[in-house]
């Protein structure tokens, strides 16, 4: 596993240790998605884990993706995301997308594939290289004790930091459903661009369809996020800051 600039981001890991002792959390990174796919039966044993990280159907033994759990102090799984490298150099991302698609469709649900379809919007067009793809974030425990505290922006942005040690990505992105995207979300865990209307996914049992917004990051936009102060509020308990 390479790593690259450690010095990079240092006030906002910091920060960010900070932040998590104080709401009780202990993140882990780890590479086995079968471990990974087995954490999640038991926190989320109504989640099936998504296609673009399921181990039966990739080999990511190259270090080409990595998962981070963050648990509570009683042990049990909290948080989830996961990352995955894809390397799209010569063509861009919507050319990407164009032809693969399916490959991200939404867990636990068969869908109308011919229906189903993907619109390359300007921000997939302007992207090549090494991306990252962000996925299966999740965040549990009590009503108010996580959400609305400042975690979500935090733990997202320690995942964008780890990319960056990882692989130093050009660019990032990820499907938000747009009932999720449009109620903030993306603002605030830091998916400073995006394209509207780039997914949409038709279930097979006829419901209405499902769209999404392809959210993203360029490096620079990372460097910036990571370079910001944590916000003091942030930085309490979220029982204290009621």
């Amino acid at each position: 596993m390479t790593f690259h600039n450690m010095h990079f981001g240092e006030r906002f890991v910091a920060s960010s240790m900070r932040l998590f002792a104080a709401h009780g959390l202990t993140l882990r990174v780890g590479y086995d998605f079968q471990q990974y796919k087995s954490l999640l039966e038991t926190a989320r044993p109504g989640h099936t884990i998504g296609v673009p990280f399921d181990p039966d159907q990739h080999d990511f033994s190259d270090g080409s993706a990595f998962w981070i759990v963050a648990t509570d102090q009683q042990g049990a799984v909290v948080h989830t995301q996961t990352l995955r490298l894809l390397n799209v150099t010569g063509i861009s991302l919507a050319d990407h997308l164009t032809a693969h698609f399916t490959d991200f469709p939404p867990p636990s649900m068969a869908l109308d594939l011919d229906k189903s379809n993907y619109r390359a919007g300007p921000g997939a067009q302007r992207m090549t290289g090494r991306i990252a793809y962000h996925g299966e974030f999740w965040i549990g425990g009590a009503p108010g004790q996580f959400r609305g505290s400042g975690v979500s922006t935090v733990l997202c942005r320690y995942g964008f930091w780890m990319a960056m040690q990882h692989w130093d990505p050009d660019h990032m992105f990820a499907f938000m459903l747009n009932t999720v995207a449009y109620k903030g979300l993306a603002a605030r865990t830091g998916w400073m661009h995006s394209d509207p209307a780039a997914l949409q996914w038709f279930p097979a049992s006829g419901q209405p369809p499902i769209e999404t917004v392809l959210s993203y990051l360029h490096r620079g936009d990372i460097e910036y996020l990571l370079d910001l102060p944590i916000a003091q509020p942030m930085m309490e308990p979220a029982a204290q800051a009621a």
